[in-house]
C-alpha cells in the first residue's frame, strides 16, 4: 500500500462525501433503478457495475464473434464466422470487451455515457476497457492507438469523442501514442443502420487522413465503442491502410450479439 491509499479499514473522503450526498439527495441507478451504493462506479451501482456481460475469449479468428460451442469452430486453430467467411475486411483483427445486448447493462451504460453526456461514467468505461483489453489482444503487437472520429458538429453538440475517451485510456494504461487527429471525418453521415452493405455505402469515403506522418509502416489499434456490423471499421482501417500503415488492428468497449 503506497503512503497516497487511505488505510483499508477506513473509508476515503470521497466515499464518505458520496454517501452523506446521497442521503440528502437519494439518486437511483439509471439502469436497474436500485439504490446507489458505496460500491458505485460513477453512475452505476455496484450490482449493474459488476454484471456487465465480458465477451468470451474465444470465438472468430478475425473479428472474435464468440461461437456457441467448440465444435462449432470446426477444429481449425484460426475460425473464420459466417461474416468473416463472406467479408473481405481491411482490418486484421477486432476484438471487444462486452457483451452489448438489447437488454444489457452494457448498452443501457454506453448509451446512458455517450447520449446523456455522462463523461466520468465514459472515463470509467474506458478503464475498464484498457483493463480488460489484455485478455483479447496482445498490446506489444501495436505502435500507435487511433480513435474513430466524430463530424465536428456531432462532437460539438455532444461535447466529446467518445472514442477518443476510449483511446486515451488504453493508450495511457499500456504506453502507446494516441494519434488523435490521424483519422478525420470528411462529411456527416446519418446514424448507422441497416445490414453491413447499407452500413458500408452510408460510410464510403466519409474518412479521410488528417495528416500521414508518422503512419507508415506503423501497427496501429483503431478504438471505438461499439462494433455491430464492422462497416464504419473497415472503412477507417481501409483509409489508414491507404495512407501507409502496415496493419490495423480494432478494439471496442462492446460488441453486437
Amino acid at each position: 500500500m503506497s503512503p497516497a491509499d487511505p488505510p483499508p479499514d477506513r473509508l476515503a473522503p470521497r466515499d464518505v462525501l458520496a454517501a452523506c450526498l446521497h442521503l440528502i439527495f437519494p439518486t437511483p441507478c439509471p439502469v436497474c433503478a436500485g439504490r446507489l451504493d458505496l460500491d458505485r462506479v460513477s453512475d452505476l451501482c455496484g450490482r449493474c457495475w459488476t454484471r456487465l456481460e465480458r465477451m468470451p475469449t474465444e470465438g472468430c479468428a478475425r473479428c472474435g464473434w464468440p461461437f456457441p460451442s467448440s465444435a462449432a469452430a470446426g477444429g481449425t486453430e484460426a475460425p473464420l464466422c459466417q461474416r468473416c467467411r463472406e467479408t473481405r475486411d481491411h482490418f486484421r483483427l477486432a476484438r471487444a470487451a462486452l457483451r452489448y445486448r438489447d437488454e444489457g447493462i452494457a448498452r443501457a451504460a454506453i448509451l446512458l455515457a455517450k447520449h446523456g453526456r455522462r463523461l466520468p461514467l465514459l472515463r470509467e468505461l474506458g478503464r475498464l476497457l484498457a483493463e480488460e483489453a489484455p485478455t483479447y489482444l496482445s498490446l506489444r503487437e501495436w505502435d500507435g492507438v487511433v480513435p474513430v472520429p466524430l463530424h465536428w458538429a456531432r462532437r460539438w453538440r455532444r461535447g466529446f469523442n467518445q472514442a477518443a475517451v476510449l483511446a486515451r485510456a488504453v493508450g495511457g494504461r499500456h504506453g502507446l501514442p494516441v494519434l488523435a487527429r490521424a483519422l478525420t471525418r470528411l462529411r456527416a453521415t446519418p446514424l448507422q443502420q441497416g445490414d453491413f452493405d447499407a452500413r458500408r455505402r452510408n460510410v464510403r469515403d466519409a474518412f479521410g487522413v488528417a495528416t500521414e506522418a508518422g503512419l507508415a509502416g506503423r501497427r496501429l489499434l483503431l478504438v471505438d465503442d461499439v462494433f455491430t456490423t464492422g462497416a464504419t471499421a473497415d472503412a477507417c482501417a481501409e483509409t489508414l491502410l491507404r495512407a501507409g500503415a502496415a496493419e490495423v488492428g480494432v478494439l471496442t468497449l462492446a460488441r453486437v450479439e
